[in-house]
């Protein structure tokens, strides 16, 4: 093909016909151009479609992400509610007119709650890699700013999160350094019987009644700050899922 414009090129100089040698070469110039563009065109159509199929897989990855993020997040929620109702029912017996020392120590011993769930980390593998190789950018600018938001808030109430669970911690290790509660009872027989019998009640009022609080506390601000994740992460969720569908 070049030999044969070059051909052309020559036959026309050598005939002098410039008029028709600058309309040749303006000619050629104009295909070389279209050439250049159309290469330019299938190029960018292939990096398109390259970008389209990587998006496609993180989608795919993400959409996995958040909802195993709405099971644990409403594990947790479930959790700390059904932990509520055990705390308010021993608010209402330490709290009632017949309630007794006796009361207090049963409770203690048998009844209060010791273990509790921490803080399970959200899947946020999928959405740093994204962000961290610029993949995050092929979405479209309401998916983007979704997301955006979305690890605004996972960060942020995360954080709040683990705060109040730390909190909480210290409160039950300054119980469990005291009196043993729950599934942490180890020891018992005549020596245990005389332990309890010989605490002071003041103390373990004021003890437990700082535990049911922090615990409660924590339960009742923890699900404040997991139901905005939640809703962050559903809102995403199904903003993807109309994506994948439309596609």
């Amino acid at each position: 093909m070049i030999k044969f414009f070059r051909s052309i090129r020559k036959d026309l100089m050598e005939k002098n016909k410039t008029g028709k040698y600058l309309k040749y070469a303006f000619g050629e110039i104009v295909l070389v151009m279209i050439g250049i563009l159309l290469a330019l065109q299938v190029n960018n159509w292939n990096e398109n479609r390259k970008n389209r199929a990587t998006l496609s897989g993180y989608t795919e990855s993400l959409i996995k992400d958040l909802k195993q993020d709405t099971i644990i997040l409403n594990e947790q929620i479930h959790f700390a509610l059904s932990d509520n109702e055990i705390l308010q029912n021993l608010i209402e017996r330490l709290s009632s007119p017949k309630a007794n020392e006796d009361t207090l120590i049963k409770i203690v011993r048998n009844e209060l709650p010791s273990l509790f769930k921490t803080f399970r980390p959200l899947n946020v593998n999928t959405l740093l890699a994204m962000q961290s190789n610029g993949t995050l950018e092929y979405f479209d600018e309401t998916t983007y700013d979704y997301l955006i938001d979305l690890q605004t808030v996972q960060t942020l109430r995360s954080s709040i999160i683990k705060t109040q669970i730390n909190d909480h911690n210290l409160k039950f290790q300054e119980m469990m350094s005291k009196y043993s509660i729950g599934e942490f009872k180890v020891l018992s027989g005549p020596l245990t019987e005389k332990a309890w019998s010989n605490l002071d009640p003041d103390d373990l009022y004021r003890s437990v009644e700082s535990f049911i609080a922090s615990r409660k506390w924590m339960n009742d601000k923890g699900n404040i700050n997991r139901e905005l994740i939640m809703a962050a992460t559903e809102k995403v969720l199904n903003q993807l899922i109309e994506i994948q569908n439309y596609k």
